[in-house]
């Protein structure tokens, strides 16, 4: 399996990124928050009731994957939050925007 390397994203305005995302990849993936899995036919919800900085906040683990994949995540706290190398392009998009910054990081993902 190759690996990529990771991006490290940093934002102050979670609610407005995970909206974003969970618009992004509203078909064919799920979340993974504190445990709970919720499907895409779920992320409207996620958007009217989690999409708030308090909320996000309190959250200790979020993954989103497609299949097998991993693609976005943090642990602890969103102020480490990641992505994988593939979705660039929708990292690039919301950097452009100013609704983030990102570096990508030297070390590799499984």
């Amino acid at each position: 399996m190759k690996k990529s390397k990771l991006i490290a994203i940093e934002t102050t305005r979670y609610s407005e990124f995970f909206r974003q995302l969970f618009q992004e990849y509203g078909t064919d993936s799920q979340a993974k928050i504190d445990g709970k899995i919720i499907d895409a036919t779920q992320f409207l919800e996620l958007i009217a009731n989690w999409c708030t900085n308090e909320q996000i906040k309190k959250t200790k683990d979020f993954k989103l994957s497609r299949g097998k994949t991993d693609l976005f995540g943090f642990h602890d706290s969103p102020n480490e939050l990641w992505a994988v190398e593939s979705e660039l392009p929708f990292i690039e998009k919301l950097a452009a925007d100013k609704l983030v910054r990102f570096r990508i990081m030297k070390c590799r993902a499984n």
